[in-house]
């Protein structure tokens, strides 16, 4: 039929001649995507309106303004939702308060049997191609509504099917607006759907990108290869001219090239097996042009990201600038206030300034090459609105690097320094912006996740304030992204308490805060739990979003930030008696090594350290071959096989690290007042793994640890935190011994250690050392010593990253430590003999360990390990310490100092009262070398 002819525009239309031509025109067929555009304009031109938003809008009013309530209301309301599907494939529309009161009004009118209720919900829904255009508000509603109607359907119903996969692509909508958990609770309630056939190639591109964003998040290579494959299955089942099927190869390009950066992250080689052929670009804007504008604005748009990336991943600006070219076609369409206009505006951005970054003209790069990106990324960040956008740090962190590189183009001299200032003020301000995201993650792992990217761009901009001789903000930018998980922790641990403080509306959040929080008593104890266990409830990142916007305004938000300035940090050095805070920061693109340096008068200054690099060849080697276990540089990331140990590997990076770091460090900071140097070290990124205080001097043949007293800690603001806590002395004491029934030197080392220095003790081992008995120890304690001899485990990533192996096979883990409000107030000192207790799980500037969780849940003083350390040496050693604790007085951090130098001694003097057993062994201590005593850290006061 011809299409009808159009009312002039404002003219009152007649509704049964436009339901009419509306119900021929959809006899005509809906087999293209065209259809669809063929019947909006019907609908449009018949109104006289002259876009799909303005008819829906008339149709909407003229709604409103009829008779409620009735059975003829509820089927004028279903036929307006069937109108409206198709509108929607024609733009965005509006007025989303009038479609959920006309979606409501045709579910409780309209048809009541269960396939009809469904298929009114599924009009209600649609929102063409739009994705991500609905608020929080709106799309919790929509999944009410679609739940309320899907508990009506059999389960056994195709349009149950239809109803499970709607729910699961609103709550993956919906997690965009959250925080990591919702994504993950989402994706894993969309792979549970049985796809109807309708939408399976929808369902694999959603799910697709569902799961290698989270893919990502955990950099799994494996899980992204896997999830490639599928898509492969799903692609080779489409025509070539299917719409559906040029998103998919979007999807396809994006996934390669993010598993190719990932993979060459690591130090893999390209894959070009990977790879899959592609259209061309005139191919795909030929095909484009066949589709409805929507479907168009999809196809270049994600098209031109997916190629961009792609020649990001190969090295290839031509390719780029091709790509570019294709996302500004489709971005051109976008219509003013489309949610992705953000993204897609950074992805331009980002994309015009890596092409600039990688022009040369005779060897220089003219600053004018990076206007075009800046200006792109600069209009993205601030139509972002601030941190509150989950791209705002990320988009802010690319702007300070396209504004720092502008400025380092431009001759040096005052027309530079405009840039360079902005690109530290911008970067400062993402690494800070990049907390309230972390803040809002429920769980550890989500929150580690989230801040595993924050760590290196703080030590950039801290790279680039060195670089202008602005220490001082290097301090700050470098406190501002470090630890965020365990600073997380800290803060949400007193939240109650801040919301009660906030009047009823605090009081209101402080109640939901309990509530969620007591639905999870803590995480399981029994041996094994499963590897993608999500673990205890915890309190949801929605609720999160809640309670941090209540904080926003009030005093308390300071202490949600809490970065500590240089007069706090020296104070807390002047209370604890340390000399300095040194952060350690290796050589980065443009900048050389160096220590920056806090004082106990707040002042601030850099030491620099040329050779201290990560890609130093003693470095290098120990992380590969340096501990018999094969894991002294850090959880293995990969599935390769790690190479034979080497035993020599960790001597020669202890001289590396004295003749690097040390011997000028020592120079540069001495003690005062004739007194020796007391350092308490941040290193950051891989040098955590390097033991610093067993560092080897050139010329004596010296260790740090025999010159200077050296302690660790994960930030400057963990160490104010401590530098608060009172002194209450060893008066409790609770030791652990070989719970597991397999370190016989451990259990040794405990009955010698309670029955010598703590009596009056109490001690746990096999059957009677389980997590319940040690966290309730420890809920009794005021000035407790805990001492746990056991085996020690990390799981990098996991939902229960590092633990400590106790009685039947029960772990006590650290994310128990951390989540949730108990923290162990007058807990004095923790000494953790077990591997790798000192190692991070999330990543090196996360600094998440056992230790530091221990710090975290109230510790003064922790002791634990680098690596797995050998029981036989580790009991004397740990004996040692006791000693000097008990018999000398010392404190912690020189008692562990003191039992090192014996342990160095090449005739130890051998305390009277050691047990018999372990006086036998004392001969064979230099067979153990620097593994027996080397491993072990001290962390606090």
């Amino acid at each position: 039929m011809s299409t009808p002819g159009r009312y002039p525009q404002g003219h009152p239309y007649d509704p049964e001649v436009l339901f009419r031509d509306f119900q021929l025109a959809k006899q005509q067929g809906v087999s293209r995507p065209e259809d669809l555009g063929r019947i909006a304009s019907v609908i449009v031109n018949g109104m006289g309106c002259a876009t799909a938003d303005e008819a829906w809008n008339r149709l909407c009013a003229d709604f409103m303004a009829g008779e409620r309530g009735t059975h003829a209301s509820g089927i004028l309301a279903e036929l307006f939702l069937n109108m409206r599907y198709y509108l929607a494939y024609a733009g965005p529309l509006s007025d989303d308060g009038a479609r959920l009161e006309i979606w409501e009004e045709a579910l409780r009118y309209g048809p009541q049997e269960p396939a009809e209720q469904a298929g009114i919900a599924l009009l209600g829904i649609v929102r063409g191609s739009h994705f991500r255009t609905s608020s929080p508000d709106v799309l919790r509603r929509e999944l009410a509504i679609v739940e309320w109607v899907r508990r009506k359907v059999s389960a056994d119903a195709p349009e149950r099917q239809q109803l499970d996969f709607v729910s699961g692509a609103i709550q993956c909508e919906l997690g965009m607006f959250g925080g990591e958990d919702d994504v993950d609770a989402a994706t894993e309630a969309l792979a549970a759907v049985r796809a109807p056939t309708e939408v399976t190639a929808a369902m694999v591109a959603l799910q697709f990108c569902q799961r290698m964003n989270q893919a990502l998040r955990r950099e799994d290579e494996g899980a992204l290869r896997s999830q490639l494959a599928q898509l492969d299955d799903a692609l080779d089942a489409l025509p070539l001219d299917d719409w559906v099927r040029l998103r998919l190869e979007a999807f396809r390009e994006l996934g390669w090239a993010r598993l190719h950066g990932l993979s060459a992250a690591r130090g893999g080689s390209r894959d070009a097996g990977g790879e899959r052929s592609t259209r061309s670009a005139d191919s795909v804007r030929a095909q484009a042009q066949t589709f409805p504008a929507h479907v168009r604005v999809d196809v270049l748009c994600e098209t031109g990201m997916a190629r961009l990336h792609r020649a990001m991943a190969t090295g290839d600006p031509a390719g780029a600038r091709e790509a570019l070219s294709l996302l500004g076609d489709g971005f051109d369409l976008l219509e003013p206030g489309d949610l992705r206009w953000v993204s897609y505006a950074y992805q331009l951005g980002w994309g015009h300034f890596w092409v600039a970054e990688r022009e040369d003209h005779d060897g220089t790069r003219p600053p004018g090459s990076f206007n075009q990106g800046i200006e792109w990324l600069t209009r993205a960040v601030e139509a972002s609105g601030g941190p509150e956008h989950s791209q705002w740090a990320e988009m802010s962190t690319t702007l300070a690097r396209a504004l720092r590189a502008r400025g380092e183009a431009s001759h040096p001299g005052p027309s530079s320094r405009p840039d360079l200032d902005a690109a530290r003020r911008t970067g400062t301000a993402a690494v800070e912006g990049a907390v309230r995201n972390v803040l809002l993650q429920s769980g550890t792992p989500h929150a580690a996740e989230s801040a595993r990217w924050v760590g290196q761009a703080a030590l950039d901009v801290a790279g680039w304030c060195l670089a202008d001789d602005v220490p001082f903000e290097a301090v700050h930018t470098l406190e501002a992204g470090r630890g965020l998980t365990l600073h997380a922790a800290t803060v949400w641990a007193s939240v109650e308490k801040m919301l009660d403080a906030l009047g009823r509306e605090g009081q209101n959040l402080a109640g939901q805060w309990r509530t969620e929080g007591d639905a999870g008593s803590g995480p399981p104890s029994s041996a094994a739990p499963a590897a993608t266990a999500l673990g205890p409830a915890l309190q949801s990142s929605r609720l999160r979003r809640q309670v941090l916007k209540a904080l926003e305004n009030s005093p308390h938000w300071e202490r949600m930030q809490d970065v500590p300035e240089p007069e706090r940090i020296g104070s807390a050095l002047r209370t604890i008696g340390r000399t300095a805070l040194v952060y350690l920061l290796p050589r980065m693109e443009r900048q050389p090594g160096a220590a920056l340096v806090v004082t106990q008068d707040g002042g601030v200054r850099a030491v620099r350290l040329p050779a201290l690099d990560l890609a130093a060849p003693e470095l290098v080697a120990y992380r590969r071959t340096g501990s018999p276990e094969r894991d002294a540089g850090g959880p293995p990331t990969g599935g390769s096989v790690p190479p034979p140990y080497d035993p020599g590997a960790l001597g020669r990076l202890c001289d590396w690290a004295g003749r690097v770091v040390i011997e000028p460090l020592l120079r540069a900071v001495p003690g005062l007042e004739g007194q020796e140097p007391s350092l308490v070290l941040v290193p950051m990124a891989e040098l955590s793994a390097v033991p610093w205080h067993a560092a080897r001097l050139p010329g004596s043949g010296r260790y740090a640890c025999q010159e200077a007293n050296i302690s660790y800690i994960p930030s400057a603001r963990l160490l104010c935190e401590v530098a608060e806590r009172p002194a209450t002395g060893m008066r409790q004491a609770l030791v652990v011994g070989d719970p597991e029934q397999n370190l016989p030197h451990a259990g040794e080392e405990a009955d010698a250690i309670l029955e010598k220095f703590y009596p009056g003790g109490d001690l746990l081992g096999p059957g009677a050392a389980t997590p319940e008995a040690v966290k309730g120890w420890l809920g009794r304690q005021r000035g407790g010593m805990l001492h746990l001899a056991c085996h020690g485990s990390v799981e990098e990533g996991g939902r229960y990253s590092s633990y400590l192996g106790l009685a039947d096979e029960s772990r006590l883990s650290a994310e128990e430590l951390t989540e949730g409000s108990a923290r162990y107030q007058g807990l004095e000192l923790v000494v953790l003999a077990a591997c790798r207790s000192s190692v991070s799980g999330h990543g090196w500037d996360e600094a998440y360990s056992m230790s530091t969780a221990f710090l975290v849940a109230g510790a003064r003083s922790v002791v634990g390990s680098l690596w797995p350390v050998p029981d036989d040496a580790t009991s004397l050693l740990m004996y040692m310490t006791h000693h000097y604790l008990n018999r000398e007085g010392q404190t912690p951090g020189a008692a562990l100092r003191s039992a090192q130098s014996w342990m160095l001694d090449p005739t130890p003097v051998v305390p009277p009262e050691m047990p018999a057993a372990m006086k036998g062994r004392v001969p064979r201590l230099r067979e153990s070398g620097l593994v027996g005593w080397a491993g072990f850290t001290h962390l606090g006061w």
